[in-house]
């Protein structure tokens, strides 16, 4: 092929006249079909035209004909990428072998590494993209949440902040730096981010919500207190602005103002089983035992699984499987490590969340694979906790109550086993255990909740209808 025609065909792609320069490729290749370089241009060409799985499609026909041409692997990998390819992470690799060095593909690679949930790389990859990512508002978030993933907070600050400037107007990007600054303790940097937010009509629900937390740290608690008011009355259908009112209630002895906020929560999620967790708490501070069971017990039939802990935080994470795979694949362990006490467990949780009726043959294989994990090892107050909370499920009190202290006596710090033991124990004569159990179980989780780093209290927003990264 002569220089004429690369330079022709070259000189259409720089103009961005797409349609002459895949003209010019078609002849070009009826006369060279074996022509690498053309088959490149050709995949630059049909690229620009918008048909990018045909220009992969002629890269990855480039990359046949001489596997090590770099600007073949580098648009099969740009290409790659944009359309989500399985492949595009290992074409990256490729270029980064040639060009270890590329802003490019290091910031491609990022983006993949983020969406995988592997920060500590993606944060490698971020750092040698700078030049590239500068003008990104979507990587710089997601290099910032990967930093904030990671726990270092004051490093996540100037991506975020560099986002913020290339859309200022955007109140995820506001958010996310003031929560950023937050947990790097700089809570008046934080406050003079949020501003913006908490002046708007109607103000940001989360904002406040952040806010109230910041002042709540600085012992501005009446500011708190009116925050979260604030914060209610703008989502009054959102759990977390109820939770957070009712746990500064309890730790600042004011119960009846938080049971007066979750009654009204109640009005608005009458079927939010963390709502009657907390006031159930609440009502124990102010002596009403008999309603704080009927709460406790509306709570657990709402949601059986529920976990103490995380009810009262109100960061409870569904945990979406795919369950028919999820027991085949603990089954197969099972069979393949019959001792494993491990494998054992995980499949009675498997089989637990399935919800099968009491006598099936699910439920029945849930209890043995449960007691064979405590076979293999007595010690395992995972599979305590599991059996308690199946036992509370049927009205089998006796056997939850077994369950439940066998694990205390493992781990007395276990709030799964008190929480349950506090279920149980309601249900029997022996109740006067309970008032004890429930300042035990606020003690464990107010200790919990001190020793939590700060940046598991509020989350992250990622960047929506994201942009892919930009080419060369």
């Amino acid at each position: 092929m002569s220089r004429t025609e690369i330079a022709a065909i070259s000189g259409a792609l720089r103009d961005h006249d797409f349609a002459r320069a895949e003209k010019l490729c078609k002849g070009a290749l009826a006369a060279h079909p074996e022509d690498y370089r053309l088959w490149t241009l050709h995949g630059m060409a049909t690229a620009g035209l918008g048909d990018l799985r045909l220009a992969l499609s002629h890269y990855q026909h480039a990359l046949k004909l001489a596997p090590s041409y770099l600007p073949a692997m580098e648009g099969a990998a740009q290409t790659a990428f944009q359309l989500g390819d399985a492949h595009a992470e290992a074409m990256l690799l490729k270029v980064l072998a040639q060009r270890p060095n590329d802003p490019v593909s290091h910031a491609m690679l990022g983006v993949l590494d983020f969406r995988a949930h592997k920060c500590e790389d993606a944060v490698a990859h971020f750092q040698q993209a700078a030049p590239v990512i500068a003008g990104q508002r979507e990587a710089l978030t997601e290099y910032g949440m990967c930093l904030s993933q990671l726990e270092k907070p004051d490093e996540a600050i100037q991506p975020f902040t560099d986002a913020l400037a290339l859309d200022p107007a955007r109140p995820e990007a506001r958010y996310n730096l003031a929560l950023a600054q937050s947990n790097a303790h700089h809570p008046e940097d934080a406050l003079s981010t949020l501003q913006p937010l908490l002046d708007g009509a109607p103000p940001n629900a989360d904002a406040l919500a952040l806010a109230a937390d910041i002042h709540e740290s600085k012992d501005e608690i009446a500011l708190a207190v009116e925050l979260l008011r604030k914060a209610i009355l703008v989502d009054p259908k959102a759990v977390d602005g109820y939770l957070q009112f009712a746990m500064l209630s309890y730790e600042y002895a004011s119960p009846q103002v938080g049971i007066d906020i979750l009654n009204a929560g109640l009005t608005q999620l009458p079927n939010e089983p963390r709502l009657y967790l907390v006031r159930g708490v609440l009502l124990t501070q102010v002596g009403e035992f008999g309603r704080a069971a009927s709460d406790f017990e509306t709570a657990s039939r709402i949601d059986p699984q529920l976990h103490f802990l995380r009810a009262a935080e109100g960061i409870i994470q569904s945990q979406q499987h795919d369950a028919p795979k999820a027991i085949a694949s603990f089954r197969a362990a099972v069979k393949a490590h019959p001792d494993e006490a491990f494998a054992h467990y995980l499949l009675a949780e498997a089989l637990q969340g399935e919800s099968k009726p009491e006598g099936s043959p699910e439920f029945r294989e849930m209890q043995q694979e449960a007691n064979r994990a405590l076979q293999l090892e007595p010690g395992m107050i995972a599979a305590h906790d599991l059996l308690s909370a199946v036992y509370i499920e049927i009205g089998q009190t006796q056997k939850a109550i077994e369950h439940s202290k066998a694990a205390l006596a493992i781990d007395p710090k276990d709030q799964q086993a008190i929480y349950h033991l506090i279920l149980a124990m309601r249900k029997t004569e022996d109740k006067n255990e309970v008032p004890a159990l429930v300042k035990k179980l606020m003690e464990l989780q107010q200790e919990s909740k001190s020793k939590a780093p700060a940046s598991k209290k509020f989350h992250l927003y990622e960047v929506q209808n994201q942009d892919d990264t930009k080419g060369r």
